[in-house]
């Protein structure tokens, strides 16, 4: 690209029809800025062939006129979306616009023009996107062909790691439900990268549970961006990826080893996302039972009910749960069988287990008599559990339970006065620590971010919000002619979330950190069972 480019008042451009030309007139072009830029590089999803023509004349049109500026425009941080962190490039790839990537890197069409010069095909997105590629955004998007632009024509990093967490392209096109990518990337890669978990210990088997509710769909006509895909709304569309990752080696069960960071298995994070038909599949083809808590103590059922999956919730409760497997394991039965052979299967065992038939079989010694009416209790129990209470597991974080709370709650009061306290819920600093611990311990020792603390205390209490406007009040002495009369005035000052947390925590043993950017609470007695470090005050 020439840095005066502009040698003619007008110039020539490929219209979509090859037995024409468009001409552009110099006055008719108007420099370009960032927003322009990044506008024209987000190709909407419905883009004609024209449309697509028309974006890359004027694209054309400002590097013939403004190179200088187009340059820094593609390449400045300065310009990058302010939002996403993303640069032009990541657009285009993001919204499949191949056209104008080829102009871009191809030298033997464009050579005057030398953008390839400066853009890098693995050009690095900013915060809070951090180091995503092209290929990151082509990728968790679903657009094939760019990939195959990108890699195979332009030389892309295949397997590019972001700044945050070390996310994959492999990885978002799995959470994206894309499979002919997911496909395409593992034959480009091989077999090896299906393994790999990222900086949060999540791997694939993780990733397929969070597959947004709008993507559960078929991957038929995936690519066409014509709006034409079936949707299913019980999540089966998600299936065939997730049988296609299992016949490459990834296993669904919950055990530590397939649990990330936060102890979640793959079971977690399919009732986080709300996939009732990945749960059934779990359970019926992997034998994945509702059974193992995660590292703050939820069950998968608690999962779909902090994210207000009341169907996922209620689901695995009764069919998903290890009490009602159990129940029927005891009693010799499938987890599919009805209440029907339930009942005879009962009536067989009571007529051959019973306690008084077998001891009238045996020589009555004690220890066989106490084996028999274990065995019958277990399976009177078993009974009772499917036919009375439904066979609904009672899978429930023991941490959320009110009773617990209160419990909490009254080891609070006694250490600050007892009855000095009051217990209404808008001065209730008790219960309110009380449930600010439940939510730090998820994370544990690694801290809970503070900019999440209202949307997880607001999923386990949604009846109890938490509060939306954060007021801090200090008690002052005036006279007595002001105020209530009483020589003292209660001064209120609406503040930011952080600084009212910390008014609130005060002597608590909670304390806030800020590490990489993000501020982090903690509770200050697990550190010290750590090893004995102060709290910062």
């Amino acid at each position: 690209m020439t840095k005066n480019g502009r040698c003619d008042d007008r110039y020539i451009v490929d219209s979509p029809d090859q037995d024409c030309t468009i001409n552009i007139l110099r006055d008719d072009v108007s420099p370009p800025s960032s927003s322009t830029l990044l506008d024209l590089s987000n190709l909407p999803p419905s883009s004609s062939a024209e449309e697509r023509q028309s974006r890359l004349a004027r694209l054309k049109s400002w590097c013939i006129h403004f190179p200088e500026t187009i340059i820094e425009l593609f390449t400045s941080s300065n310009h990058r979306d302010k939002k996403t962190g993303c640069m032009p490039l990541h657009w285009m790839a993001g919204t499949g616009f191949d056209e104008a990537i080829d102009f871009i890197f191809d030298q033997g069409k464009n050579n005057q023009f030398e953008l390839y010069l400066y853009v890098t095909v693995d050009q690095h997105a900013h915060h809070p996107s951090t180091h995503r590629t092209p290929l990151h955004y082509s990728a968790r998007n679903g657009h094939l062909s760019t990939c195959r632009l990108l890699v195979e024509q332009y030389g892309a990093n295949l397997h590019p790691k972001c700044g945050r967490g070390e996310v994959t392209p492999l990885q978002l096109a799995v959470w994206q439900n894309n499979i002919r990518i997911v496909q395409y990337l593992v034959e480009k890669n091989g077999t090896h990268v299906i393994h790999e978990r990222n900086g949060f210990n999540c791997g694939l088997m993780h990733w397929i549970g969070l597959v947004p509710k709008k993507r559960w769909k078929d991957n038929k006509n995936q690519d066409k961006g014509d709006g034409t895909n079936e949707k299913h709304d019980d999540g089966s569309g998600v299936l065939p990826l997730a049988r296609y990752l299992h016949s490459m080696g990834i296993v669904y069960e919950s055990t530590p080893e397939n649990s990330n960071t936060q102890g979640h298995t793959p079971n977690h994070k399919a009732a986080w996302g709300g996939n009732l038909s990945l749960l059934q599949y779990f359970r019926d083809e992997h034998g994945v039972y509702d059974v193992v808590q995660d590292g703050a103590g939820n069950y998968c059922a608690d999962i779909a009910k902090m994210r207000g999956n009341t169907v996922c919730h209620q689901w695995l409760l009764e069919h998903g749960s290890g009490d009602r497997a159990e129940s029927y394991r005891v009693l010799g039965l499938d987890v599919n069988a009805d209440m029907e052979a339930v009942r005879s299967r009962y009536m067989e065992l009571a007529r051959t287990s019973h306690p008084d038939k077998i001891l009238s079989k045996s020589d009555g010694a004690d220890e066989k008599k106490e084996e028999a009416i274990d065995d019958f209790v277990r399976i009177k129990a078993a009974y009772e559990h499917l036919t009375k209470e439904g066979g609904v597991g009672r899978q429930k974080n023991p941490k959320f339970d009110e009773l617990k709370l209160l419990e909490n709650h009254r080891r609070i009061e006694d250490t600050l006065g007892g009855s000095s306290v009051r217990h209404d819920e808008d001065n209730d600093d008790g219960m309110f620590l009380s449930r600010l611990i439940a939510v730090l311990s998820d994370y544990g020792d690694d801290g809970f971010p503070v900019s999440l603390i209202a949307r997880r205390w607001n999923q386990i209490w949604p009846d109890r919000p938490f509060p939306k406007e954060y007021v801090i009040t200090r008690t002052v002495k005036c006279s007595k002619a002001d105020g209530d009369g009483s020589g003292v005035m209660v001064l209120r000052k609406k503040v930011k979330l952080l600084k009212w947390l910390k008014w609130r925590c005060k002597n608590s043993g909670i304390y806030f950190r800020n590490i990489d950017g993000d501020v982090l609470a903690f509770e200050y007695k697990e550190m010290e069972e750590k090893g004995g470090c102060q709290a910062p005050s």
